[in-house]
């Protein structure tokens, strides 16, 4: 067979494999929305769409963002609960649950972004107590920074700090690509998410039949493992959402509330060094970074949660509930004087 023939037939060989991908990537979307229902509403903010659930009545509203790689759908528990005293919203960020995928880069700047124009467009006028765990921390911070006249409080729950890359073990930080590599390897998560690979190797979350049988925690873990999530995890960019936060200044006088984690567990005696590094970064998150955070507000608190580690919304739900009850109530005798519409 001579050379120009092999070309043609590996070009279209290739052409029909990525046909055919994308087919079977379009028909496991189609059946992720099937056996998914989605929960809220989708909100165009400008040729894709985002989604957001609120329930409640009252002002200020509550606005919950999750940590990096997880769906507004982690804070269903907590939600109802704050929406007894006031509206309370969860959204999934872009990429995200039952949101469409966003574009390049995917950091605090584009994510506090893309809320403000879902929270326009929603029809959620503000002002609005922020709660954000672990990333949802930073992405608080810019958003407060970006949009001061829209933030009357905050919650950060064992919020990210910029601290993180200079003072942790270096064992315990992710490795970064240089920043040349951050767009192509986007472009790679993004391909193979449109031909389907990322589908075809991830491992199928199983659901109970009716929807009603299925724990918080499985929906979640489902959410998570779709391959618009999984080729979110691509984007290396959110690792400029640091300085990204620390340029955004403080809270100024906003009622502000740091919950840290607090749960040490005992060394034992046969300890490696990773072990008493950990250890050791554990009280320099506690009594030296997440301090930072609360004095960022000159109405700031922190409070050090001692039952729990850094998945708080789930092993301290009482805790943040009470906080965000806290900060409401701080901000609703100035909110009613302030804000009218």
């Amino acid at each position: 067979m001579r050379p120009r023939r092999v070309a043609r037939t590996i070009v279209v060989l290739t052409l029909c494999l990525l046909a055919a991908g994308g087919a079977y990537e379009r028909s496991g979307a189609r059946s992720d929305r099937r056996r998914l229902p989605q929960v809220g509403r989708s909100v165009d903010i400008g040729g894709r769409t985002l989604n957001i659930f609120c329930s409640g009545e009252g002002s200020p509203a509550v606005v919950f963002d999750a940590g990096n790689g997880g769906t507004g759908f982690s804070w269903s528990h907590i939600q109802p609960r704050v929406a007894d005293f006031t509206r309370a919203c969860w959204y999934d960020r872009a990429g995200e649950g039952w949101s469409d995928p966003g574009p390049f880069p995917r950091t605090s700047v584009r994510m506090a972004t893309d809320l403000h124009e879902l929270l326009h467009r929603a029809g959620i006028p503000p002002p609005y107590v922020l709660v954000g765990h672990s990333l949802g921390g930073l992405n608080v911070r810019v958003y407060t920074g970006m949009f001061p006249e829209d933030v009357a409080g905050a919650v950060l729950v064992d919020a990210a700090h910029e601290d993180e890359p200079r003072r942790a073990p270096a064992f315990m930080l992710g490795h970064s690509a240089p920043r040349w590599l951050w767009r192509p390897i986007w472009w790679v998560g993004q391909g193979a998410r449109a031909v389907g690979l990322l589908r075809l190797f991830a491992p199928r979350v199983e659901l109970a039949a009716n929807p009603a049988a299925r724990s918080r925690e499985e929906i979640v873990r489902a959410l998570v493992a779709q391959p618009k999530s999984a080729a979110g995890r691509f984007d290396a960019s959110t690792s400029s959402s640091y300085a990204e936060a620390e340029r955004a200044g403080g809270f100024g006088d906003r009622p502000l509330i740091v919950l840290t984690r607090g749960r040490v567990d005992p060394l034992p005696q046969n300890a490696s060094e990773h072990d008493r590094q950990a250890a050791a970064y554990e009280q320099v998150w506690m009594h030296e970074i997440q301090p930072k955070l609360a004095r960022l507000s000159s109405r700031g608190q922190q409070i050090i949660v001692e039952k729990s580690g850094h998945g708080m919304p789930d092993e301290a739900p009482d805790v943040i509930v009470a906080a965000v009850r806290d900060v409401v109530a701080a901000v609703q005798p100035r909110t009613r004087y302030a804000y009218r519409y």
